[in-house]
Protein backbone atom coordinates (compact mmCIF):
# COMPACT_ATOMS: atom_id res chain seq x y z
CA UNK A 1 0.00 0.00 0.00
CA UNK A 2 1.15 3.23 -0.72
CA UNK A 3 -0.79 5.19 1.88
CA UNK A 4 0.95 5.04 5.21
CA UNK A 5 -1.12 2.32 6.99
CA UNK A 6 -3.43 5.15 7.29
CA UNK A 7 -6.97 3.86 8.36
CA UNK A 8 -10.12 6.12 7.59
CA UNK A 9 -10.67 6.46 11.88
CA UNK A 10 -7.30 7.59 12.19
CA UNK A 11 -8.04 9.76 8.82
CA UNK A 12 -11.29 11.03 10.64
CA UNK A 13 -9.69 12.14 13.31
CA UNK A 14 -7.64 14.12 12.17
CA UNK A 15 -10.00 16.11 10.32
CA UNK A 16 -11.83 16.58 13.70
CA UNK A 17 -9.17 17.45 15.45
CA UNK A 18 -7.74 20.61 13.00
CA UNK A 19 -11.13 22.03 12.62
CA UNK A 20 -10.64 25.90 12.85
CA UNK A 21 -12.66 28.49 15.05
CA UNK A 22 -12.77 31.02 12.16
CA UNK A 23 -11.63 31.25 7.78
CA UNK A 24 -11.18 34.32 6.79
CA UNK A 25 -9.16 35.24 3.98
CA UNK A 26 -6.40 36.13 5.95
CA UNK A 27 -6.24 33.02 7.75
CA UNK A 28 -6.16 31.01 4.29
CA UNK A 29 -2.67 32.93 3.40
CA UNK A 30 -1.47 32.35 7.38
CA UNK A 31 -2.06 28.56 6.86
CA UNK A 32 -0.60 28.87 3.65
CA UNK A 33 2.12 30.45 5.00
CA UNK A 34 2.44 27.71 7.88
CA UNK A 35 2.66 25.26 4.89
CA UNK A 36 5.55 26.73 2.76
CA UNK A 37 7.66 27.40 5.41
CA UNK A 38 7.29 23.35 5.84
CA UNK A 39 7.87 22.82 2.19
CA UNK A 40 10.90 25.18 1.84
CA UNK A 41 12.41 23.68 4.52
CA UNK A 42 12.40 20.71 3.21
CA UNK A 43 13.23 22.16 -0.07
CA UNK A 44 10.04 20.45 -1.37
CA UNK A 45 9.40 21.00 -5.12
CA UNK A 46 5.82 21.29 -4.36
CA UNK A 47 2.75 23.69 -5.37
CA UNK A 48 1.43 24.70 -2.17
CA UNK A 49 -2.22 25.83 -2.32
CA UNK A 50 -5.71 27.22 0.02
CA UNK A 51 -8.46 27.90 -0.99
CA UNK A 52 -12.04 29.02 -0.08
CA UNK A 53 -15.28 26.97 -1.36
CA UNK A 54 -15.10 30.05 -4.60
CA UNK A 55 -11.55 31.31 -4.84
CA UNK A 56 -7.86 30.66 -4.51
CA UNK A 57 -6.44 32.36 -1.70
CA UNK A 58 -2.39 31.50 -1.42
CA UNK A 59 -0.65 29.57 -3.74
CA UNK A 60 3.40 29.30 -4.06
CA UNK A 61 5.16 27.05 -6.36
CA UNK A 62 8.06 26.32 -5.99
CA UNK A 63 11.12 25.04 -7.40
CA UNK A 64 11.16 21.82 -9.16
CA UNK A 65 6.76 22.12 -9.27
CA UNK A 66 5.68 22.17 -12.36
CA UNK A 67 2.05 22.39 -14.24
CA UNK A 68 1.03 18.79 -13.19
CA UNK A 69 1.31 19.33 -9.90
CA UNK A 70 -0.78 22.10 -10.77
CA UNK A 71 -3.29 19.63 -12.20
CA UNK A 72 -2.96 16.94 -9.35
CA UNK A 73 -4.12 19.63 -7.08
CA UNK A 74 -7.50 20.63 -9.28
CA UNK A 75 -8.01 16.89 -9.16
CA UNK A 76 -7.51 16.35 -5.33
CA UNK A 77 -9.29 19.64 -4.15
CA UNK A 78 -12.09 18.29 -6.42
CA UNK A 79 -12.43 14.56 -4.37
CA UNK A 80 -11.89 16.89 -1.05
CA UNK A 81 -14.95 19.36 -2.40
CA UNK A 82 -17.00 16.00 -3.43
CA UNK A 83 -16.83 13.63 -0.60
CA UNK A 84 -16.16 16.64 2.17
CA UNK A 85 -12.97 14.20 3.67
CA UNK A 86 -9.18 14.30 2.76
CA UNK A 87 -8.25 12.86 -0.55
CA UNK A 88 -6.21 10.59 1.76
CA UNK A 89 -9.15 9.68 3.35
CA UNK A 90 -11.54 8.80 0.35
CA UNK A 91 -8.47 6.76 -1.34
CA UNK A 92 -8.16 4.77 2.04
CA UNK A 93 -11.96 4.40 2.23
CA UNK A 94 -11.64 2.31 -1.04
CA UNK A 95 -9.22 0.71 -0.20
CA UNK A 96 -10.97 -0.67 3.32
CA UNK A 97 -13.13 -2.05 1.07
CA UNK A 98 -11.03 -3.61 -1.52
CA UNK A 99 -11.59 -1.41 -4.01
CA UNK A 100 -9.83 1.36 -6.41
CA UNK A 101 -11.12 4.89 -6.44
CA UNK A 102 -10.82 4.89 -10.46
CA UNK A 103 -12.49 1.99 -10.97
CA UNK A 104 -15.27 2.18 -8.07
CA UNK A 105 -16.01 6.00 -7.48
CA UNK A 106 -17.83 6.80 -11.43
CA UNK A 107 -15.65 9.53 -11.58
CA UNK A 108 -13.72 10.98 -14.72
CA UNK A 109 -9.71 9.88 -13.69
CA UNK A 110 -8.43 13.70 -15.84
CA UNK A 111 -11.06 15.83 -13.21
CA UNK A 112 -10.45 13.56 -9.69
CA UNK A 113 -7.68 12.35 -7.63
CA UNK A 114 -7.83 10.37 -4.37
CA UNK A 115 -4.03 10.58 -3.78
CA UNK A 116 -3.14 11.90 -0.18
CA UNK A 117 -2.40 15.99 -0.51
CA UNK A 118 -6.15 17.23 -0.38
CA UNK A 119 -7.65 18.39 3.12
CA UNK A 120 -10.98 19.89 4.39
CA UNK A 121 -11.04 23.03 5.98
CA UNK A 122 -13.81 22.70 8.44
CA UNK A 123 -15.13 25.22 11.16
CA UNK A 124 -15.95 24.14 14.63
CA UNK A 125 -19.46 22.94 13.93
CA UNK A 126 -18.60 20.96 11.22
CA UNK A 127 -18.79 22.97 8.05
CA UNK A 128 -16.72 22.62 4.99
CA UNK A 129 -15.39 26.40 4.28
CA UNK A 130 -12.06 25.88 2.64
CA UNK A 131 -9.28 23.07 1.16
CA UNK A 132 -5.80 23.47 1.41
CA UNK A 133 -3.70 21.21 -1.09
CA UNK A 134 0.02 19.75 -1.34
CA UNK A 135 1.09 18.63 -5.01
CA UNK A 136 4.57 17.23 -5.47
CA UNK A 137 6.11 15.00 -3.30
CA UNK A 138 4.56 10.80 -2.46
CA UNK A 139 0.91 11.25 -1.46
CA UNK A 140 1.66 10.52 2.35
CA UNK A 141 4.39 13.21 2.42
CA UNK A 142 1.79 15.64 0.60
CA UNK A 143 -0.93 14.60 3.55
CA UNK A 144 1.48 14.92 5.99
CA UNK A 145 2.50 18.39 4.93
CA UNK A 146 -0.65 19.36 4.90
CA UNK A 147 -1.77 17.75 8.73
CA UNK A 148 1.53 19.61 9.87
CA UNK A 149 0.71 23.06 8.52
CA UNK A 150 -2.78 22.83 10.03
CA UNK A 151 -1.28 21.72 13.53
CA UNK A 152 1.18 24.90 13.45
CA UNK A 153 -1.11 27.20 12.16
CA UNK A 154 -3.50 26.16 14.99
CA UNK A 155 -0.92 27.21 17.30
CA UNK A 156 -1.10 30.19 17.24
Amino acid sequence: MTTGDFSTTQLLSQEKELALNSFSNEDAILLGQEILKLALAQKAPVIVEVRNLENTLFKASLTGSNSENEWWINRKCRVVEKFQHSSMYVRVMFEEKNETFEEHSGLPDEEYAAHGGGFPIFLNNGALVGIAAVSGLPQVEDHNMLVKGIQEFLKK
